[in-house]
């Protein structure tokens, strides 16, 4: 392997800088439109000016730098990731890709190279679905397709409302269409996999070729709340023995379609009012189904409406299903994948095609433009766990590939 000397200190200071925003003994809490997520992104903001370039946040809370290079009307290079992170998180989420394209960029002015295009790097707000049940908001916004009405009324755990979150801070649903771009030419977004596959094989770049995108749903399982101790059991309109029969309905349908790579998880139960000698009276669940056959994923959706509606006929119960988000499966550029396994080959550097389970902005952004997801290696498999972690060599190497893949053609007149 060859061993990469650039992406040093920089890329390590920064990362432990950030890592120190939003720290707490259970793990990294950066949830969006927060002040620690804010923070955040004003660090990266300071550190883009120090090198030069010219910062903005957008309408919806995107921020961005900006390299004009030699020819500042020519269609835009963007690269970067998110700052914001789900509950009791890991360091590196996100906040790995959008520092590595700093650091690319710090490499390139370093080495007295001159963009052809513009360049850019951006950190997408509210990517992460841990505060509000909805994913990659900002990455939406910029694609054009950020369904406002549908969100903007969610509220997060402390009954903050998704619009006031946003006004707190300045931004506002009735200017998303501001935040809409039309003039970039390509989006290459570097992430750690959160997966085992990279390291399990020994090989330190993944080249992503298609991302399962989520179809997200939530279920309210309405019954009556009563004394636990004087309701007895053929009286009661019980909703938490309903929602564990549709928990476990949902993990039957997922197992069904494993062959496909699709999956099913509720992610969320809470339970109302929540005390021990009171019969749950309601129960809201967050379901979560993704998968990169839309076909699967579909199967697994539809069978699990029917068990709702047969559980909750059967014990009496009303329900309510909100959808959260239903997203197709999104497929990366082939030139681009082509360019950056070029890179990886020059440089003797490991790699794989591969898809992703799990996620990310480049799936809005694929519709937008022609786009590339590249992964280094997750130490065990883990993430949203604050025990997420990638060897800093690997980390290296990731700003390695995509600091030659923006040098060459892509820089110099196109993919």
């Amino acid at each position: 392997m060859e061993r990469i000397l650039v992406g040093h200190e920089h890329l390590i200071t920064d990362l432990h800088a950030v890592s120190e925003i939003g720290k707490a003994s259970a793990g990294w809490n950066r949830l969006a439109y927060t002040e620690a997520e804010r923070g955040a992104v004003q660090y990266f903001l300071d550190a883009c000016q120090k090198i030069g370039l010219v910062t903005r946040v957008d309408s919806v809370g995107n921020a961005y730098a900006r390299w004009n290079g030699a020819n500042s009307d020519l269609p835009v290079v963007l690269c970067g990731s998110h700052l914001d992170t789900v509950r009791n998180a890991g360091p590196l989420d996100g906040t790995y890709g959008v520092f590595a394209a700093l650091e690319a960029v710090r490499t390139l002015k370093e080495q007295h190279v001159t963009p052809y295009f513009p360049l850019e790097i951006v950190a997408f707000a509210c990517e992460e679905s841990s505060r509000f049940g909805v994913s990659t908001v900002g990455s939406k916004a910029v694609a054009g397709h950020l369904e406002a009405d549908k969100v903007r009324g969610l509220m997060d755990r402390d009954g903050i409302v998704f619009d006031e979150a946003m006004r707190l801070w300045g931004y506002s649903f009735e200017r998303i269409p501001e935040a809409v771009r039309d003039d970039l030419l390509i989006f290459i977004e570097l992430h750690i996999e959160q997966g085992p596959t990279l390291e399990n094989n020994g090989e330190q770049i993944g080249i992503v070729t298609g991302i399962a995108a989520p179809t997200r749903f939530q279920v309210v399982i309405c019954g009556t709340a009563s004394h636990s101790g004087a309701t007895t059991m053929s009286y009661r309109r019980d909703a938490l023995p309903a929602a564990a029969e549709f928990i476990l309905a949902a993990e039957q349908s997922g197992r069904a379609e494993e062959g496909y790579g699709t999956v099913a998880t509720v992610g969320v139960c809470e339970v109302f009012p929540g005390a021990m000698n009171v019969i749950p009276g309601e129960v809201r669940l967050q379901v979560d189904v993704r998968g990169i056959e839309a076909a699967s994923k579909q199967r697994v959706v539809d069978e699990l409406k029917k068990s709702i509606e047969n559980i909750c006929q059967k014990r009496k119960l009303e329900y309510r299903w909100n959808s959260l988000g239903d997203e197709a499966p999104v497929f990366m550029n082939v030139g681009l994948n082509q360019l950056v396994a070029q890179v990886c080959s020059d440089h003797q550097i490991s790699y794989r095609f591969m898809p992703s389970g799990a996620g990310h902005d480049a799936m809005n952004m694929a519709r937008l433009c022609p786009s590339s997801l590249i992964f280094v290696p997750s130490r065990g498999g883990i993430s949203h766990n604050p025990a997420e972690d990638t060897d800093e060599e690997h980390l290296r190497i990731g700003v390695k590939v995509l600091c030659e893949v923006l040098k060459r053609q892509v820089l110099f007149g196109g993919i």
